[in-house]
């Protein structure tokens, strides 16, 4: 309102003498300050006469005594044109009223919307994708786990002399080798639950993570309690639908086991300083010898132990290497065997140490690094096992190594051959096994790739019959689809 009467003021001063008709008032001298000096006289020249106007006019058109008459004389009124200038004057006072009305709308919407947000604590709404929900049906959706399937499909054709089969449970074909379940929450800020099931047309339903790990029991070590696959090597943790091959490593499945080392105990975890390289990782576990190739498998009594030590260096802005050494040592003995008569009995000790290494180096340019990258992965393993004295298996040391090369060609396309070399802890003969694996893969998306692959093997032992070990060569051409349907995808621990 304090805009709407100084507008009305200033218009009502300046139309109301020109409506009325009247001469304006002369001005009134401005007393000087009494702080200025005395002004002194000027002289004032007489004007020039002007020159005289075309036509022997007198007063100029755009003169201000044109409008008071050529002698200076009053104006005649003109009713007309005050009505005219007195309804203009209202549209403006209307229009500078609403103009005020409007402007103290809008200061009083302000006031209330900055009352209500201090009110809230002076914290403004974030937008959608950062709203946390703290109320309501969808708050609920926060205790659900994240979940993922995988499915790993396999086609495979075995090329044995026109056969195309190389056991009663090895054939040619194309099928669903499994599916998998994964189950993830962070059931805390301080620990997280894991679980990883297995589906298998051939095995059936298994368990083959589930744990929980906490974090920062003490600076810089994490502790996980339950089932999970051991940290021996580099491979042995991955899932097997996560590996850069069709399969685990011939070399770790001859020494350790067709499913590597999974046990059920605890592990602890420890980031240690950089002592000797730019990072360290120290991990222990202990779990039980579950382990029918190593160690005592369902007779076991003794839980087995497991040390691992991983050092990476930082060789260049592109390039990393990280070397890693795994001890291990438990007993293979059978503990409460039931005998003929009802009884349990007990078998001597027998000791299993196992050892290994692994090193890895990756290489991928920074302006590149979508493009092009290159790896080189090995790893060598070492098993002396004490055996039984009446035991058919020839020897008690075994080990194997492996290696392989993977370049990536495009950004979805990578090419890579695999090299193995190995002494069976199962066999009964020294002869080496070895085999050499090239493949191709094409990554459509982080969700699904394809893999076509070819495997050579000599020596490789099987089962012929029940207690009896053969050798045979296997030559195979696989095709693999590989897809998982979650937040996960398709991890590499």
């Amino acid at each position: 309102m304090f805009l709407h009467s100084i507008a009305r003021t200033g218009l009502s001063v300046l139309l109301l003498p020109i409506a009325a008709g009247a001469q304006p008032a002369p001005p009134q001298p401005i007393p000087p300050s009494p702080a200025a000096p005395p002004l002194e006289p000027t002289r004032i020249e007489p004007p020039l006469p002007e020159p005289p106007l075309p036509g022997g006019a007198e007063t100029p058109p755009d003169s201000p005594d044109a409008e008071l008459g050529g002698d200076g004389s009053p104006p005649t009124p003109n009713p007309e044109r005050e009505r005219e200038l007195e309804q203009r004057l209202h549209e403006v006072e209307a229009k500078l009223e609403a103009l005020g009305q409007q402007i103290e709308s809008d200061s009083l919407e302000r006031l209330v919307a900055e009352a209500e947000n201090e009110a809230r604590g002076g914290n403004e709404e974030p937008p959608p994708d950062r709203r946390e929900f703290l109320a309501g049906s969808l708050a609920l959706q926060k205790l659900n786990p994240e979940i993922t399937l995988c499915g790993d499909i396999l086609a495979g054709l075995v090329i044995d002399g026109g056969r195309f089969y190389a056991g009663e449970s090895d054939r040619s074909g194309f099928g669903l080798r499994g599916a998998g379940l994964h189950l993830q929450h962070m059931l805390d800020p301080y620990s997280l639950f894991k679980s990883a099931f297995h589906f298998s047309p051939s095995h059936g339903v298994g368990v083959e993570e589930l744990y929980v790990s906490w974090f920062g029991v003490a600076p810089s070590t994490s502790v996980t309690l339950g089932r999970f696959r051991q940290n021996f090597g580099i491979l042995n943790r991955w899932h097997e639908h996560d590996l850069d091959q069709s399969s685990y490593p011939l070399a770790l499945r001859l020494v350790l086991g067709d499913e590597g080392l999974v046990g059920q105990g605890i592990m602890v975890k420890w980031l240690m300083p950089p002592l000797w390289a730019h990072a360290n990782e120290l991990t222990v576990e202990v779990v039980d010898g579950s382990n029918e190739t190593l160690f005592s498998g369902e007779h076991f009594t003794v839980p087995s132990s497991m040390v691992h030590l991983k050092s990476y260096y930082d060789l260049s802005s592109s390039t990393y290497l990280e070397l890693g050494l795994t001890g291990m040592f438990g007993f293979n003995n059978h503990r409460g065997v039931a005998a003929e008569d009802g009884r349990l009995w007990d078998e001597p000790w027998r000791r299993t140490v196992a050892t290994g290494s692994d090193l890895t180096v990756y290489w991928s340019p920074l302006d590149r690094a979508k493009y092009q990258s290159f790896t080189w992965r090995s790893e060598f393993y070492y098993v002396a096992k004490e055996l039984p004295e009446d035991s058919r298996q020839l020897g008690s040391n075994s080990w194997g190594v492996y290696s392989y090369l993977q370049r990536q060609l495009a950004t979805q396309w990578f090419a890579g051959v695999r090299g193995d070399v190995a002494l069976p802890t199962l066999r009964d003969s020294d002869e080496l096994t070895w085999d050499i694996v090239p493949y191709l893969t094409f990554w459509q998306s982080e969700f699904v790739y394809f893999r076509l692959e070819y495997q050579h093997a000599r020596y490789l032992p099987y089962s012929a019959r029940e207690d009896t070990l053969e050798r045979r060569t296997d030559n195979r051409a696989l095709l693999q689809v590989d897809f998982a349907a979650g937040p996960h995808k398709h991890e590499k621990y």
